[in-house]
């Protein structure tokens, strides 16, 4: 299974859109790792997960990446950041006169109605195939085996994250969630993980927020994940969605969690799992 890092920001990025805090002004000033486009990975080429406002800028980012057949999009929840859904009618002929396959869209049923409701307002029809996703039941999607679980990220909504399996190897990508509920962590201890992507949008901060995990509590779901027997030891840990009111830049993420046993993944990262 291969892992397209095409955005490992929060949702306002980094360098954010009007700030220019310490850390944002370092971004500017150093470019390359230090700066985030909202999260979003590509699998294998062909499964998308999140559709962030910048999308189309990663198309002219990576052109080696073949956007124009892309197959399969999971949305994990409702925040601008990952449902930039109006983005879908440039599917539509009259804007992808080339395009033969139609695009097959996994979500809530939440989400799906907002899908709906939003597409019946294109200029054109986009080719659209819709598909429920409900949590802890296996869905095929392409070459891949995906199990939503649950988020807690937004109170008012089902949140979910992706088990991921391929190949007999299990991803676990978990953007964007706080510390899990217990029967989040009751479905995980039955599993086997070869990989993680974390979300830390809350760095070092002491922000109170509940839907997203500081660089401790991401350690703390990494130990737990070992503890259980979930994740094999040595698996890849990534973390994504940071955000500059986490006040840590790449390079001090990188100090700062390398010692502890994880990575932190940057726009443009490849790896195979």
């Amino acid at each position: 299974m291969r892992v397209f890092f095409l955005g490992t920001g929060a949702a306002e990025g980094i360098p954010a859109l009007f700030c220019d805090c310490s850390i944002c002004t370092f971004a500017k000033q150093s470019g390359g790792k230090e700066r985030r486009t909202r999260s979003t990975i590509l699998i294998d080429g062909n499964i998308k997960i999140d559709l962030p406002p910048e999308t189309l800028a990663h198309v002219h980012h990576y052109p080696q990446l073949d956007f124009a057949n892309l197959q399969h999009l999971l949305f994990t929840h409702s925040h601008d950041d990952h449902f930039a859904v109006r983005e879908l009618q440039y599917l539509s002929p009259n804007f992808a006169p080339s395009r033969k396959s139609p695009l097959h869209v996994y979500a809530t049923n939440q989400l799906i109605y907002k899908i709906v409701s939003e597409t019946e307002g294109f200029f054109e029809r986009a080719p659209l195939m819709l598909q429920s996703l409900m949590p802890f039941f296996e869905h095929e999607v392409g070459t891949v085996s995906v199990i939503p679980i649950i988020a807690n990220h937004k109170r008012d909504e089902l949140c979910l994250n992706f088990l991921i399996s391929s190949e007999g190897k299990t991803l676990l990508y978990a953007c964007d969630t706080g510390w899990y509920d217990p029967q989040t962590w009751e479905y995980l201890s039955t599993r086997t993980l070869d990989a993680v992507i974390l979300e830390c949008g809350k760095g070092v901060s002491h922000s109170s927020y509940e839907g997203h995990l500081s660089v401790d509590e991401a350690i703390r779901v990494r130990d737990r994940l070992l503890d259980e027997g979930t994740l094999r030891p040595n698996a890849p840990f990534y973390l994504t969605h940071i955000a500059h009111t986490g006040l840590l830049s790449h390079e001090e993420m990188e100090k700062l969690v390398i010692p502890c046993g994880l990575k932190v993944a940057y726009d443009g990262l490849e790896i195979q799992i």
